[in-house]
């Protein structure tokens, strides 16, 4: 077996359509696997199966065994296996399930739908920080949700990705990052004439932060921290890290240090700098 996928996340969050999409993709799919056969009909499904994808969640009433799982699949299959891991905001879940009208998963056990969301996260957060990839989906429709992961997944080189986020604290920080990191503290361009229409990426707003003190230093120390956590990643058998870099409204400072940054590892690994809040 080449690819293996383990599919999992909040319910609600997208796992069906990010299963039609690794499908289309060719992979074989196999929606709601029970976790306590994973030792026993992983091995006999690899032998004739080059493209794998499991979704494993809530459904199976084995949330408890879940890190078991993923354990497994970490020690045995660790050079093939990539775990995605799909969530969003819980208002974003309420109202999902409000529109579909479809019960969660965890409501058989007589609890509310807020807390059957938030029983779900506890147990997911193991799994959460064991994961390859994590997509918050609350902003995304889902052809959204399908381009990205399919920008995600066209390289399956398992080469280390490094992606690189740029946001607005106004418009609430993303759940789908490792690090946050803030650069308010640098004057913003948003309060100097000319420049408050244009973004990060205008030369305009490049030149007055470079010629902003500290700059360049911050953008350096950055690199640092990256790149070691980078090599601990690497060597915990991650392949990507996601950096998330906000200011006040996500246009200017944040979107100049995302871009900044991503160059400096371009070439090194797959690099995917996003702006999530520019107008």
């Amino acid at each position: 077996m080449k690819n293996l996928i383990l599919l999992t996340g909040m319910s609600g969050a997208g796992k069906s359509t990010a299963l039609g999409l690794l499908e289309d993709l060719g992979f074989y799919c196999i929606d709601n696997f029970p976790p306590a056969l994973i030792d026993k009909l992983l091995p006999v499904l690899s032998i004739n199966i080059e493209k794998l994808a499991l979704v494993i969640d809530a459904r199976s009433g084995e949330l408890k065994k879940l890190k078991e799982v993923v354990d497994f699949l970490k020690q045995k299959y660790s050079n093939n296996l990539k775990i995605i891991f799909l969530t969003a905001k819980r208002n974003v879940l309420i109202n999902r399930y409000a529109l579909t009208r479809r019960n969660h998963p965890l409501h058989k056990e007589g609890l509310s739908l807020e807390q059957a969301i938030e029983k779900e996260k506890r147990y997911l957060s193991p799994i959460l920080e064991k994961s390859d990839i994590i997509i918050d989906t609350s902003n995304l429709n889902p052809h959204q949700l399908r381009e990205k992961l399919k920008v995600i997944l066209e390289d399956l080189s398992y080469q280390f990705n490094v992606r690189i986020l740029s946001f607005g604290f106004k418009y609430g920080i993303p759940l789908d990052v490792d690090f946050v990191f803030d650069v308010r503290f640098f004057p913003n361009p948003f309060y100097v004439n000319g420049l408050e229409e244009k973004s990060g990426k205008d030369p305009e707003v490049k030149e007055f932060l470079y010629n902003t003190d500290g700059v360049e230093e911050f953008l350096k120390l950055l690199e640092k921290i990256v790149e070691f956590a980078i090599n601990r990643y690497e060597n915990e058998g991650r392949m990507e890290i996601n950096i998330g870099i906000g200011c006040t409204g996500g246009q200017h400072r944040s979107v100049f240090f995302a871009e900044e940054l991503g160059k400096r590892f371009s070439g090194k690994y797959k690099v995917n700098v996003e702006h999530r809040d520019v107008i």
